[in-house]
């Protein structure tokens, strides 16, 4: 009669297989209790029929091994060997008169998988998701198993560092340096990488360490089966002899390196997975055990997080910095469509097709004189409000105050199939808020303030144009130029003059007075002109 001999927690077992199946797995409900995580809640079954016993394996995680082979399904034999997780279970007739001891995991020559999901459920976190609080998570760890009491203040001591960590680095370098610093001091590792996904997917060595040395290793000092496999199936590897292991045989980089007993965990938050761990010792098998897979297991988890929330603190600066600039020459409403959107669509420098604005107030130079500097610049800061405000009002872009004139485009950044039309509604905004104004100044017998405004449409150079030290969001080309020449040439106090294109294309929304051909300083053509007709003014000469 066959029995089974194992050791559990440094006691040997033994159970006799007398008939009837016989389950073996992590759970208690079966017959053979084997409660490592290396071990599948149902993992095996030992079945008698005709006399002979068979192993086999119910689909787990980490498979069966009988004399050093994976089985499905095999035969039982006296002096048998059979691997269950990190379990060593001997087959020998019964009775045995000798005690025998389990190989442990340090001298085994196994390869163990474990999943994230059953990670979760070992240590209660399903209720939390893979984020869990650093304390409860510590706790857990270091009671979750028997272990000395140095083991268990060795668990909680690497979780509260890591703790720390996430509170105190300021970016994803220094969380990296800290985390590996951390594998050093808590982990019988002499080689460390860690691996990070670009964003185009590929998978790249970002910081490797060897114990001992300031300075980093070749980039190239991990497995890329490994850590290809952790990554793509979330889960945890342990092996205690990658060299000798049938399924990295195909792993080029475990041969080049000489990786022999090495741990892969994913950096994980959540469902999403964003790199791995990689320790190792070179040319020494059986280094790590079970409670150090469960520690770096935790600490891929919580650098994950750390490295997330430091990409996060990146991203809202970088969009901070963003929205200051953008403030500068948007609304707000814009500010929040262009950011929403990135910030490519301002960086980069195109041809667009836009309407560009100038407005000039009339006699400034002459009304300047007669005033004091606090009184000069109220009264420059009136106007531009009303200019700011009536461009902002339209989604247009503010690009300067030149002196006294506004400059400002629309149609870019963000596309707009009417900017025409928004351009001169901004432009008789602006008039409209003058004479408003005025209003109040002649009750106060003041002078009343005028201004000229060109209009203009057609393709422009977009974007951050300047040197090296200094660059402005603008528009140059031969559309701005016809713009400014309109303002300052043909324009008169209140009036709105605009190029043919833009009479053109607002022509639905405006009435315009043809100004007939005119002649622009540094033009050599001329251009048809019109003058659009504001409220208020008398019937039109004529409708586009």
């Amino acid at each position: 009669m066959l029995e089974i001999v194992y050791e559990v927690e440094g006691q040997t077992r033994r159970f006799l297989l007398s008939g009837g199946d016989v389950s073996i797995g992590r759970s208690s409900e079966n017959g053979i209790v084997l409660n490592d995580f290396s071990v599948s809640r149902r993992h095996a079954l030992l079945s008698e029929r005709g006399g002979v016993w068979t192993i086999e394996d119910l689909k787990s995680t980490n498979g069966v091994k009988v004399n050093g082979e994976f089985a499905p399904k095999s035969p039982l034999r006296a002096d048998d060997v059979v691997s269950v997780g990190t379990f060593t279970l001997y087959v020998r007739e019964q009775p045995t008169t000798k005690g025998i001891a389990a190989k442990s995991i340090s001298d085994s020559s196994s390869t163990f998988v474990r999943s994230i999901e059953d990670f979760n459920r070992d240590y209660n976190l399903e209720a939390t998701g893979t984020g869990a609080g650093v304390a409860d998570l510590a706790g857990t760890l270091a009671g979750r198993r028997p272990a000395p009491e140095k083991a268990r203040e060795k668990n909680f001591e690497i979780l509260v560092q890591v703790a720390r960590t996430l509170i105190e680095a300021p970016d994803v370098d220094q969380i990296l340096s800290k985390v590996v610093d951390l594998l050093f001091d808590f982990l019988p590792a002499e080689r460390a990488v860690v691996v990070l996904r670009e964003d185009s997917g590929r998978l790249v060595a970002t910081l490797a360490r060897q114990r001992g040395r300031a300075g980093t290793e070749a980039a190239e000092t991990f497995s890329h089966t490994i850590v290809e496999t952790v990554v793509r199936e979330r889960v945890a590897v342990l092996t205690s002899d990658a060299l000798t292991d049938d399924r990295f045989e195909a792993g080029q980089s475990i041969r080049i390196q000489q990786i022999r007993s090495a741990m892969c965990v994913p950096l994980w938050n959540r469902e999403h997975v964003i790199g791995a761990l990689h320790v190792d010792t070179p040319l020494k098998t059986g280094t790590f055990t079970a409670d150090d897979l469960d520690l770096l297991t935790a600490l891929g988890n919580f650098a994950a997080v750390a490295i997330e929330r430091a990409r996060l603190q990146g991203r809202i600066a970088k969009e901070e910095r963003i929205r200051e600039r953008l403030a500068r020459y948007h609304s707000p409403g814009v500010v929040e469509e262009i950011v929403s959107e990135g910030p490519a669509g301002v960086e980069k420098v195109r041809t667009r097709d836009v309407t560009v604005f100038f407005a000039d107030i009339v006699g400034f130079t002459t009304a300047a004189e007669t005033m004091a500097p606090g009184e000069l610049s109220l009264f420059l800061e009136t106007v531009f409000t009303f200019a700011a405000d009536a461009i902002f009002e339209q989604g247009g872009t503010l690009d300067k105050f030149i002196g006294d004139a506004v400059m400002a485009f629309f149609g870019a950044p963000i596309p707009q199939h009417d900017h025409p039309r928004r351009a001169v509604a901004a432009a008789a905004k602006l008039i409209e808020s003058l004479k408003a104004w005025n209003v109040e100044r002649v009750r106060r017998g003041e002078p009343e303030v005028a201004v000229r405004v060109g209009v203009n449409t057609g393709h422009a150079v977009v974007g951050d144009i300047g040197s090296d030290r200094r660059v402005d969001y603008t528009v140059l080309g031969n559309t701005v130029n016809v713009a400014a020449r309109l303002e300052s040439s043909v324009a008169g106090p209140n009036e709105i003059v605009v190029g043919e294109e833009t009479a053109r294309r607002a022509g639905d929304a405006f009435v315009f007075e043809p100004l007939g051909e005119q002649r622009l300083k540094g033009l050599t053509k001329g251009l048809r002109a019109f003058r659009v007709v504001l409220a208020g003014e008398g019937p039109p000469a004529r409708r586009w």
